[in-house]
C-alpha cells in the first residue's frame, strides 16, 4: 500500500503578501505582548462600563421604587380622607340624622365636603340609582346610576369597602370625572343606595408631575380588573398604560421590587409597583430604560472609541513591523504550495514517475512507480533490467521499441499499456505515457504510469453487459416471431385434430378409415409437441403455474436417462434440495431439464461424465449472470456439468435462439440434426419461472450450466391427476357463448360442445359476441373465447362481460397469448386457460371444471 507523503498545506486563498504579514505578527514576541497588554485593558474598561451600568441601572430603579412609595402614601391619604368623609355621611343617613330631599340635606353635604377640595361634589343615590342628594344642589337633573360599575360593587360588595369608578361623562356638558363610592344601608342592613364623592380623574396623581425626576417617568393607577383608574397627570391620554404588564405585576408577591419589563412592542422599562391600603388599586411607576441609560450610554462610546483607536494603532504598528517577513514568507509558501499540489496530484491519481536514459541505461522510479512495477518502495534500481523484471515477457521488448521509436522521432506522443505480474499470479494492467527532450547527457524520456486494471475490467464488463443486452433484444424478437407462427399453425392443428376426432369416431370400428385417421391424430400430436417447444420459449402460451418440488422432478429425469445412457457415459447426481419448491408448470420444468441433461450428453461424443447437483443458495446481494440477474433471496440451484468439447466463443452469443444448431450429421453417418430448440426451451422456462443461467465454458474442458430458480415457499397440493381418468363429464343443457375469429374453429367447437351435451352459440367476432351478451346476459353460462382477436382480445372480453356478470366463468383457449400472458387473465377473472390445440376431452373437464368450479 502506498504510504502518504508530507505535505505542506497551500496557503489561504487570497494575499500571499497580507498572509506573510498576518503569519510574521502572530510570530513578533513584541507584537504579542502589546496585543495582550491592549485585550486586558478593553476588558478592564468594558468591565468597569458594565459595573457602571448596573449601579446606574439600580440607583434608577431605587428612585422609581422611592417615588411610587410616595405617590402611593399620598394616595392612601387621599382614599383615607374620602372614606371618613364618605363614612360620616354613611352613618348619618343609617341614623336618620341625613334626610334625603330634605330641607338642610344639600348643605349638610356642602359641609362635608368643604374640608376636600380635592374633590368636586358629595352625592347620595337611592337603590335605584337615582341621586337623590348632593352638594351641588342639582341632583334631579341627573341621570340614574345603578348602571355605573362604582354602584355594582358598593350594592354587591362589602359593606363600608371603598369603590372607585374609571373615568366617566355623566353628561355631555360635564367633563370626565372619577366616583369615590361607598354603599348605605338601613339599621337592617339593608341596601339604601350608595354615597359618592366625585373628583377629576387626576386627583391621585397630581403631585406625580413635581415629583418626577424626569419627563420621561410615567405612572398609572388599575384596579383589580386592570381597568385604569389613572394615568399620570394630563389628558388620560394612556400615554403609558400597559395592562398586561399591570397583571403580572397582581400576581407578583415581590411587585414593590423594581424591575426592568418588555412590553410587547419591544420596549423595555424600569418597573415599580405599590398595593394601595385603602381600596384594592395597584400604582405603577416606570421609566425607559434606554433614557435612565442615556448618560452612561455616552460615555460607553466614548471608552469604546479610545479604546477602539488605541487597539487599531497597535495593529498598524505590527502590520508594519511584520512587512518585510510577509514578502520571505509568502514565497516560501507559495513555493511549498505548489510543490504540496503537485505531491497531492500524483497521490490523488495514483501515478507514478519515471524517467530513462536510452543512451546509459540509467532509470529513475518514484516509489508508486516502483509499486505498479511490482517492486518494494525502497527498492534500488540501477537500470532497466530491474524496472522490467516482473513485466509480462511478451510486453518487454515492444515497450523498449516504442521507447527507442518514440525518442528518435518515428512515433507521436508515447503511450502504452503493459502487464505486470501481482502476488496473487495474476496481472496488473499499467498505462504509462511519456515525453522526449533532450539534456545535457542526450536525450532523456520522462513520463507518468498509472493502473488501469479497473478500467479495463469495467469496460470488458460494460461491452459483456452490451453484448447480453443485445442477445435479450434478439431473443425478444425471435420469440415474438416464433409465437406468432405458433398462433396460426395452432389454428391449423386444432381444426386438424379437432375434425380428425370427429371423422374416427364416425368411422367403423377396425376400418381403414378409422386406422388411417389414428395416423392423422398421431401426426397431429407431433405437431403439437413441436408448437409447444417453440411456444416454451416464446414465453406466451398459457401454463398453469403452481407449486411443486423439484428434486423428484429432476430424479424423474435421471432416471428415463440412466436407462439409455451411450456407451462409455456416466451420471453422476448429487441432490441436496428436498425440500426444494419452485412455482410453475411441472411439464414445462421436466422438458427443461431433460433437453439440458441431453443436450449434456451429446456434447460427449466420445463418452465422459456428466454430474447433476441440486442445492440451495442464499444471494445477500445481487448478481448478474450470463443471462438474467439476480436478485437477493433464495434460490434451487440446478448444475449441469458434462465432460464435452466445451462451446465455441462465437457461438455464445446465439446460445439460446430458437433453430440454432451446431449439430450436424451424427458419426454414425445418420442424418439426424439437432432442432435447435433444447437450450431455447431451456432458457423460455428458466425466465418464465423468474430465474436466470448461468454459463461457464472453455473449449476441450467442457461445460457448466447453473439454473437459479427462485425458492418458493408455498405448501405443495397434492397430485389430483388421475381423479378424473377416463370420464368425461357431460352438459346439462347449459347455454355456452362461444368466441374465435376463426370460423372453422367455432364450428368445430359448436359441434364438439353439443355432443357434450351443452348449448353452444359461436360468433367469430368478439364484438359481436359482447353485443349479444349485453342482448342477453342472463343467458348464458360461460363463455368459451380465444385470446387474439381483432378489436377486443380474449382478456378483454372477458373484462368487459364481468363489469355486466362479475361472477360468470370464462374459459380462454390460446395458442399463444403474448407477453405477460397470465398476468392479463388473472387480472381478467379467468377461471380457465386452455393451449391451442386442445382435444375434445380437455375442452370437456375444462368445461365442466369452470361451470362446477
Amino acid at each position: 500500500m502506498q504510504q502518504p507523503a508530507a505535505t505542506v498545506a497551500p496557503p489561504p486563498a487570497g494575499s500571499p503578501g497580507l498572509a506573510g504579514a498576518w503569519g510574521a505578527l502572530a510570530r513578533s514576541r513584541s507584537v504579542r505582548l502589546l496585543l495582550a497588554i491592549e485585550l486586558v485593558v478593553v476588558l478592564a474598561v468594558v468591565g468597569q462600563l458594565w459595573s457602571t451600568r448596573r449601579q446606574v441601572l439600580e440607583a434608577e430603579q431605587r428612585d422609581i421604587g422611592a417615588l411610587a412609595g410616595a405617590m402611593a402614601a399620598q394616595a392612601d391619604a387621599t382614599l383615607e380622607a374620602a372614606a371618613a368623609a364618605l363614612g360620616t355621611t354613611r352613618d348619618e343617613l343609617a341614623r336618620g340624622l341625613l334626610q334625603p330631599g330634605a330641607p338642610g340635606a344639600d348643605a349638610l353635604l356642602r359641609a362635608h365636603i368643604a374640608g376636600l377640595p380635592q374633590f368636586l361634589a358629595l352625592g347620595v343615590a337611592d337603590a335605584d340609582g337615582r341621586p337623590v342628594a348632593s352638594s351641588r344642589g342639582t341632583h334631579g337633573a341627573r341621570a340614574p346610576l345603578a348602571g355605573r360599575d362604582f354602584f355594582v360593587a358598593a350594592r354587591d360588595g362589602t359593606p363600608g369597602a371603598l369603590h372607585l369608578s374609571l373615568p366617566y361623562v355623566a353628561r355631555a356638558e360635564d367633563p370626565a370625572a372619577v366616583s369615590v363610592a361607598m354603599d348605605w344601608r338601613d339599621a337592617d342592613g339593608r341596601f339604601r343606595g350608595v354615597v359618592m364623592l366625585e373628583a377629576d380623574p387626576d386627583f391621585l396623581d397630581r403631585a406625580f408631575a413635581t415629583l418626577s425626576p424626569s419627563a420621561d417617568t410615567r405612572m398609572a393607577i388599575y384596579r383589580r380588573d386592570l381597568g385604569l383608574v389613572a394615568d399620570g397627570p394630563g389628558d388620560n391620554t394612556r400615554a403609558w398604560a400597559q395592562d398586561d404588564a399591570a397583571h403580572g405585576l397582581w400576581n407578583d408577591p415581590q411587585r414593590g421590587q423594581a424591575r426592568e419589563v418588555r412590553l410587547p412592542g419591544g420596549e423595555v422599562r424600569l418597573v415599580s409597583a405599590r398595593a394601595l391600603a385603602r381600596a384594592p388599586l395597584l400604582l405603577v411607576v416606570s421609566r425607559n430604560r434606554a433614557a435612565a441609560l442615556a448618560p452612561w450610554t455616552r460615555q460607553a462610546w466614548l471608552v469604546g472609541g479610545f479604546a477602539g483607536s488605541a487597539l487599531l494603532v497597535t495593529l498598524l504598528m505590527g502590520l508594519r513591523n511584520a512587512r518585510e517577513q510577509a514578502r520571505r514568507i509568502a514565497s516560501e509558501a507559495a513555493l511549498a504550495a505548489g510543490q504540496a499540489r503537485m505531491l497531492r496530484a500524483f497521490q490523488a491519481a495514483q501515478e507514478g514517475a519515471w524517467e530513462w536514459n536510452p543512451a546509459t541505461g540509467q532509470a529513475y522510479l518514484s516509489p508508486r512507480m516502483k509499486e505498479l512495477l511490482g517492486l518494494a518502495r525502497d527498492a534500488e534500481i540501477g537500470d532497466e533490467t530491474g524496472a522490467t523484471a516482473l513485466l509480462h515477457p511478451d510486453d518487454i521488448e515492444p515497450l523498449r521499441s516504442a521507447f527507442l521509436d518514440h525518442v528518435q522521432g518515428l512515433s507521436g506522443p508515447f503511450d502504452r499499456v503493459f502487464r505486470v505480474r501481482t502476488p496473487d499470479g495474476g496481472w496488473r494492467h499499467v498505462r504509462t505515457r511519456g515525453l522526449s527532450t533532450t539534456g545535457p547527457d542526450g536525450p532523456m524520456l520522462s513520463g507518468t504510469a498509472t493502473d488501469v486494471s479497473e478500467e479495463l475490467r469495467a469496460r470488458e464488463e460494460r461491452q459483456r453487459l452490451e453484448e447480453q443486452l443485445g442477445r435479450a433484444r434478439r431473443m425478444e424478437a425471435l420469440g415474438a416471431l416464433a409465437g406468432g407462427v405458433a398462433h396460426d399453425f395452432n389454428n391449423i392443428l386444432a381444426a386438424v385434430i379437432g375434425y380428425g376426432e370427429l371423422a374416427r369416431d364416425g368411422a367403423a370400428p377396425g376400418s381403414a378409415a378409422q386406422r388411417q385417421l389414428d395416423q392423422v391424430l398421431l401426426a397431429g400430436q407431433r405437431g403439437r409437441a413441436l408448437v409447444e417447444r417453440i411456444l416454451a420459449f416464446s414465453r406466451g402460451a398459457p401454463r398453469a403455474h403452481q407449486p411443486l418440488r423439484l428434486q423428484p422432478l429432476v430424479d424423474e429425469v435421471l432416471k428415463l436417462l440412466a436407462s439409455s445412457l451411450p456407451a462409455g457415459t456416466t451420471l453422476a447426481s448429487r441432490l441436496q434440495a428436498p425440500d426444494a419448491v419452485v412455482r410453475g408448470d411441472a411439464t414445462a420444468v421436466f422438458e427443461a431439464v431433460m433437453n439440458l441433461c441431453t443436450n449434456g450428453l451429446q456434447a460427449m461424443p466420445q463418452g465422459g461424465t456428466l454430474s447433476v447437483e441440486l442445492s440451495r443458495v442464499e444471494l445477500a446481494h445481487e448478481r448478474q449472470l450470463f443471462e438474467g440477474r439476480l436478485a437477493p433471496g433464495a434460490y434451487a440451484c440446478l448444475v449441469v456439468q458434462d465432460q464435452g468439447t466445451g462451446i465455441a466463443e462465437q457461438v455464445l452469443p446465439h446460445l439460446f435462439e430458437p433453430f440454432f444448431t451446431t449439430r450436424g450429421a451424427d458419426a454414425t453417418g445418420g442424418t439426424h440434426r439437432g432442432t435447435g430448440l433444447g437450450l431455447a426451451v431451456v432458457h423460455g422456462v428458466v425466465v418464465d419461472l423468474g430465474g436466470a443461467i448461468d454459463l461457464h465454458t472453455r473449449c476441450g474442458e467442457g461445460t457448466r450450466f447453473e439454473l437459479y430458480l427462485p425458492w418458493s415457499d408455498e405448501a405443495v397440493a397434492e397430485d389430483p391427476a388421475g381423479a378424473h381418468a377416463g370420464v368425461v363429464p357431460l352438459g346439462d343443457g347449459e347455454a355456452l357463448l362461444v368466441v374465435d375469429d376463426e370460423p372453422a374453429l367455432v364450428e368445430l367447437a359448436t359441434e364438439l360442445l353439443a355432443g357434450l351435451g351443452y348449448e353452444p352459440f359461436g360468433v367469430d367476432s368478439s364484438a359481436e359476441a359482447l353485443r349479444r351478451f349485453q342482448a342477453e346476459p342472463e343467458r348464458f353460462a360461460l363463455l368459451l373465447t380465444d385470446e387474439v382477436m381483432p378489436g377486443l382480445s380474449g382478456t378483454a372480453l372477458a373484462e368487459a362481460v364481468h363489469t355486466i356478470r362479475p361472477e360468470l366463468p370464462v374459459v380462454l383457449v390460446s395458442g399463444w397469448g403474448g407477453p405477460q400472458f397470465e398476468q392479463r387473465a388473472a387480472r381478467a377473472g379467468i377461471s380457465v386457460t386452455l393451449a391451442k390445440p386442445l382435444t375434445r376431452d380437455e375442452l370437456a373437464q375444462a368445461v365442466a371444471c369452470a361451470l362446477r368450479g
